[in-house]
């Protein structure tokens, strides 16, 4: 266990900052179309695991990659929030090194024959993050673990990779 000095605060904080970026990062990208910001809060290299979510087997992947998966994915929706809980775990495994659960309610917003729909999803991120020399606490590793969905399912199946008119 790390001492609760300064270093450690800052260490925290910054922590904080990065989960709630990575959120607000993925809505920004999805609202311009830049997903550069998305980018800055992973380490070069990052494993993200959405199985439980998507079906798909954890990969990993150089963080522009993820970075255009992410922009695919949600292509369907005209808009996305990442509503993350202020109540972040973080455990510290070394002075360089922490895991960090955060709950996370994410609503998808589209249109079906004009009309407004939603899919929303409450789900549990696990994030592996490490001290990088240059940028800073970075997120090496990325896990959802979804626990619970509501409003239009379509939403999911756009996120699969369904896109209307295809079977």
């Amino acid at each position: 266990m790390r001492e609760k000095n300064l270093e450690y605060t800052l260490d925290w904080i910054a922590i904080q900052e990065l989960v709630a970026e990575y959120g607000q990062a993925i809505d920004h990208g999805k609202d311009t179309g830049d997903w550069t910001r998305w980018e800055r809060v992973f380490t070069p290299e990052v494993t993200s695991d959405y199985s439980r979510f998507m079906g798909v087997p954890p990969v990993t992947q150089p963080r522009a990659v993820l970075a255009k998966f992410g922009d695919v994915s949600l292509e369907c929706f005209t808009r996305t929030q990442h509503a993350t809980a202020n109540t972040v775990r973080t455990e510290f495994k070394s002075d360089t090194q922490a895991t960090v659960h955060a709950y996370a309610e994410v609503s998808h917003f589209f249109k079906l024959d004009g009309v407004p729909q939603e899919w929303t999803l409450v789900g549990r991120y696990t994030h592996e993050v490490v001290k990088t020399a240059q940028e800073g606490w970075r997120i090496q590793k990325v896990t959802l673990d979804p626990m619970h969905q509501r409003g239009n399912l379509l939403g999911l199946q756009f996120v699969q990779g369904k896109r209307l008119g295809t079977p």
